[in-house]
């Protein structure tokens, strides 16, 4: 399941070449699980057989655990 989640959104949710960034900020858990459930997008569905809703609360921690990243205005090679 990590390697999934990894392939589609990134080793720390910031988006893959499949996925959309959902990491620093996810959406609220009842909807992060709604839409992992059944999701509007290209996404598949996953139920509850394949993650379960404690491992989609995890995750959603995980996620929600992440600090935000730097302001680019603070990395130095995006400002010469």
């Amino acid at each position: 399941r990590r390697v999934l989640f990894r392939s589609c959104h990134g080793h720390e949710g910031q988006g893959g070449n499949a996925g959309p960034r959902i990491g620093v900020k996810p959406p609220p858990l009842a909807g992060f699980m709604a839409y992992v459930r059944r999701p509007a997008q290209q996404m598949p569905p996953f139920s509850p057989k394949v993650v379960s809703d404690a491992e989609l609360t995890d995750i959603h921690a995980y996620l929600s655990s992440r600090p935000a990243p730097k302001p680019l205005k603070d990395i130095p090679l995006l400002n010469q």
